[in-house]
């Protein structure tokens, strides 16, 4: 959650600034150990409206614009002041306007980033890696390396969905019409003669003329599923609930787990291999993490390994990830190469989404096809064949 807060510190300076917190006690807490006082904490994101980050593809060519230029050996002040600016994205640019500003005043880079409020929180964790180690160059060129893989994927999923996808809208709107438009017509047709009717031809009749009466009852159905959608997208309950149901189908519950396996493995190696600690780099995963159950396990292995805990033992007992990452994460910890073996299973993971999701979704277009062929079919009897039943009793 995102807040933002009005707070004073002990010299008497008023100071509006955002943070990320688990809930506004946590904030409240942590500002009074850092020397502060709150003065107001508003949240500024909810179930319907969440906070404004810049996108995705507008930070990966800023970074790599920022990359060029710290490799050509241009301080970072510098390096930001020549691209302040640049860029097609408004947003991006009045973020990087205040950052400079504030790093100007003394701020180090990642904290104008958590002040400016836009930048994403594992992009400020990978700067903060490379701060501490002294390899931001490194660490921004890992990042980028990461969000080019990510894209990649995420454009081959969506590209391997756009067609079934598609077959599903048209079978929506097709019956939609035929409910709507062909059967009350039909059912006006049969009503004026003595057409003897099948009883499948009678209950499609009388399901025509309910759905056209009830139009009214179709739109706050489809306003509903539009609501209950976004509260699934937005809120943390509903993407609970989303979750909890996508883990009880067969065999796409399996892909799910491996698919949040993946981006687990891969988010934490990026950041161990930047500096970070296990403890700070867990924190992270858990707050950048799309799933909601991978967050609320990750509180748990968090508190474990901060106890003394070793990483496996915990992420085993949570239960939250693939058995093989958790393995995986066994060897890595004894061989002191935890992130190689992260980056090692991240890509096993990958190759074995990618290729259940292009298995599925090459089956999914054909079964549509036939499923809609079947129920068009179905259909067409069921309206058709009373008639050339009236004309052989004609002839």
């Amino acid at each position: 959650m995102r807040f933002t807060v009005r707070l004073t510190h002990a010299n008497g300076e008023v100071l509006v600034r955002e943070f990320e917190a688990d809930s506004e006690a946590t904030l409240r807490a942590r500002i009074l150990a850092e020397g502060g006082f709150p003065l107001d904490i508003k949240r500024t994101d909810t179930a319907f409206r969440s906070r404004n980050q810049i996108k995705t593809e507008s930070l990966v060519l800023f970074n790599q614009e920022l990359l060029a230029l710290l490799k050509a050996g241009i301080p970072l002040l510098q390096s930001l002041e020549l691209l302040v600016g640049h860029g097609k994205d408004p947003q991006l640019r009045r973020s990087l306007t205040q950052v400079v500003e504030l790093v100007r005043e003394g701020m180090s880079f990642s904290d104008a980033m958590e002040q400016a409020g836009t930048f994403p929180p594992i992009y400020r964790s990978n700067v903060v890696a490379g701060e501490r180690s002294g390899t931001l160059p490194e660490v921004l060129s890992r990042w980028l390396a990461f969000q080019k893989f990510a894209q990649t994927s995420r454009r081959r999923i969506i590209e391997a969905l756009f067609y079934p996808a598609f077959l599903v809208v048209v079978l929506i709107v097709a019956l939609g019409v035929i409910f709507n438009i062909v059967l009350p017509r039909f059912a006006e047709f049969y009503a004026g003669g003595d057409v003897e009717m099948p009883l499948i031809t009678k209950v499609l009749l009388g399901a025509g003329q309910v759905i056209s009466s009830t139009l009214w009852l179709q739109g706050l159905v489809l306003v509903g599923l539009a609501v209950l959608i976004r509260w699934m997208a937005s809120s943390e309950a509903g993407r609970r609930m989303a979750e909890r149901l996508l883990l009880m189908l067969p065999k796409i519950g399996v892909l799910y787990r491996m698919y949040h396996s993946s981006v687990f493995s891969r988010t934490l190696g990026v950041l161990l291999s930047g500096g970070l600690p296990v403890v700070q780099a867990l924190e992270v995963v858990q707050r950048t993490s799309p799933s909601e159950r991978m967050k609320a396990g990750l509180l748990t292995i968090t508190e474990k390994v901060r106890a003394g805990s070793s990483l496996h033992l915990a992420l085993e007992q949570a239960k939250v990830l693939d058995p093989l990452a958790i393995e995986m994460v066994r060897v890595g910890e004894q061989s002191s190469a935890l992130p190689e073996m992260l980056d090692h299973v991240a890509d096993f993971f990958d190759q074995e989404v990618e290729k259940a999701t292009t298995a599925v979704t090459s089956l999914i277009g054909p079964v549509l096809i036939l499923f809609m062929g079947v129920v068009v079919l179905g259909l067409l009897l069921a309206i058709y064949v009373p008639l050339f039943n009236a004309s052989n009793v004609v002839r």
